[in-house]
C-alpha cells in the first residue's frame, strides 16, 4: 500500500510538471506585442506592434516569396491586404460608430529590444468623441495565448493595460484638451465599468505595473521551472531555500533595474536561451553535484546570482516596451508584482514538495529526487534548443 502511494505520488508529480510547462513550451515573449494608443478630440491613432513571424502566421499572402520574412517590396504592395487585416483583428468605435482605420505606414522597427513589425492606423471620426471603444482580436489563431501591452496616451497622461483573449476590449472617455482627466478601461463580459485614473494618480500606476509583473512571472513558465530547480537544490533545508531564493531575487532585481535605466541590455534572442540553460544547470547541478558544504554552497549562490540576472534582462523586456518618462513608481511597481508572483508560486509548490518528501523515504527520497530533477533539465534543454532553432530563423 506504500509503495503504491509513493508510486502514485511520483506519477502525480509528473502529470503537474507537464500539465503546468508542456502546454507552455514557446518563450514567454514569443508571443507579445505592443499597442501605443494616442487619443485626440476627433481621431485616434493606433500603432501596433507584432513579431514578424505572427504577422505572417495572421496574413500569409504578406510573405510572397515563402521566406518566412517580409522584404521592403513586400510591404509596399501589401497595403490593402493589411486594411484588411486591420478592419478584421481590430475595431475601433467613436460614439458607438464604428471607425475605419486607414494604414498610414507599416515598417520594421525595434520594440523592446526586439525586430518587431509596427503598423500605424488612424481613425478619425470627423467630430469630437466623448467615448473610444478598441477591440483587440490579433490573439486569435495559432497564439491563442498572445498579449498586447497597450499604452494609452491621452494629452499628457498615459496608463498601461494588458490584452489578452479574456480582457481585449478597451472603453475610453475622449480627450478634450485640458479637461481629459481619466481614462476608463473595461474587459470584455464586464458588467459595470471600472475607472482606472490616469498615470496622474501614483496608485493607478502602482495597480497597473504590479499586475503587470504578477502577470509576467505567471506567463513565464521559464522562470516558474527555474524556481522549482532551486527548491530542489535545497533539498529538505528551508534556510538554503530562502538563501537560494534570495540570491535569485537579488541577481534580477540588479539587472530589472540596470536593463530599465537602459545601463545595460541584452536582446531577448541571447536572453531567452540563457534562461532556457539556467534551468538546464541548476537540474545538472542538482544530480551531479558534490557532497555539500560551504564552498559548495557558496558557489551555488554566486551561480544563482548571475542567472538571476539573466532572467532579470527578462523581466525588463515589457518594460522597455511601456515605460516612459519618470520610471521610479513603475519599476519599483513592477518588481513588487513579480516578487508578488514569485512568493505566490512557492506557497503553492513548497508544501507539495514537503508532502511529498514526507511520503517517501530513504532511497525512493533520493530518487525522486533525481526523477523530477530529470523532468526539470529535460524541459529546460527542450526550450533551449527550440529557442536557438528559433532565433536561427530569425
Amino acid at each position: 500500500m506504500k509503495i503504491r502511494v509513493q508510486a502514485g505520488a511520483m506519477l502525480a508529480a509528473i502529470w503537474v510538471f507537464f500539465t503546468i510547462f508542456g502546454g507552455t513550451a514557446e518563450a514567454h515573449f514569443s508571443s507579445t506585442g505592443f499597442s501605443d494608443i494616442t487619443i485626440k478630440d476627433k481621431s485616434l491613432e493606433y500603432n501596433v506592434f507584432l513579431l514578424e513571424k505572427e504577422l505572417i502566421e495572421a496574413l500569409p499572402a504578406i510573405d510572397q516569396d515563402g521566406d518566412g520574412k517580409i522584404s521592403e517590396s513586400e510591404f509596399a504592395g501589401s497595403h490593402e491586404i493589411l486594411t484588411a487585416l486591420v478592419h478584421d483583428r481590430l475595431i475601433v468605435t467613436g460614439n458607438s460608430k464604428v471607425g475605419t482605420g486607414t494604414v498610414l505606414v507599416a515598417k520594421k522597427t525595434e520594440k523592446a529590444k526586439m525586430p518587431m513589425i509596427e503598423i500605424d492606423i488612424n481613425y478619425d471620426f470627423g467630430e469630437p468623441v466623448d467615448r473610444y471603444m478598441v477591440q483587440y482580436n490579433f490573439y486569435d489563431g495559432t497564439n491563442p495565448d498572445h498579449r498586447s501591452y497597450a499604452t494609452i496616451r491621452m494629452g499628457q497622461q498615459s496608463i498601461v493595460q494588458v490584452i489578452n483573449s479574456s480582457n481585449n476590449i478597451l472603453q475610453m472617455e475622449g480627450y478634450h484638451g485640458a479637461d481629459a482627466g481619466t481614462t476608463d478601461t473595461v474587459a470584455a463580459g464586464d458588467s459595470e465599468q471600472k475607472p482606472i485614473t490616469t498615470s496622474s494618480s501614483w496608485t493607478s500606476v502602482l495597480k497597473a505595473y504590479t499586475t503587470m509583473g504578477m502577470e509576467h512571472i505567471w506567463s513565464g513558465a521559464d522562470h516558474l521551472l527555474f524556481l522549482c530547480g532551486l527548491i530542489l537544490a535545497a533539498g529538505a533545508s528551508g534556510w538554503t531555500m530562502l538563501k537560494l531564493i534570495s540570491a535569485f531575487t537579488i541577481g534580477h532585481s540588479i539587472t530589472l533595474v540596470l536593463s530599465a535605466l537602459d545601463l545595460a541590455s541584452l536582446s531577448p534572442l541571447i536572453v531567452e536561451p540563457l534562461i532556457a540553460l539556467s534551468i538546464v544547470f541548476v537540474a545538472f547541478e542538482n544530480i551531479f553535484r558534490k557532497k555539500d558544504g560551504a564552498n559548495t554552497e557558496n558557489k551555488r549562490l554566486a551561480v544563482t546570482v548571475l542567472f538571476g540576472m539573466v532572467h532579470g534582462f527578462g523581466f525588463a523586456e515589457i518594460l522597455h516596451g511601456t515605460m516612459s518618462g519618470n520610471i521610479a513608481l513603475p519599476l519599483f511597481s513592477f518588481n513588487l508584482g513579480v516578487e508578488i508572483g514569485q512568493l505566490a508560486v512557492l506557497a503553492i509548490v513548497i508544501p507539495l514538495l514537503w508532502l511529498i518528501r514526507k511520503v517517501m523515504t530513504g532511497n525512493r527520497q533520493t530518487w525522486w529526487a533525481y526523477g523530477t530533477s530529470s523532468l526539470v533539465g529535460l524541459m529546460g534543454l527542450y526550450w533551449l534548443i527550440e529557442r536557438l532553432i528559433s532565433d536561427f530563423k530569425m
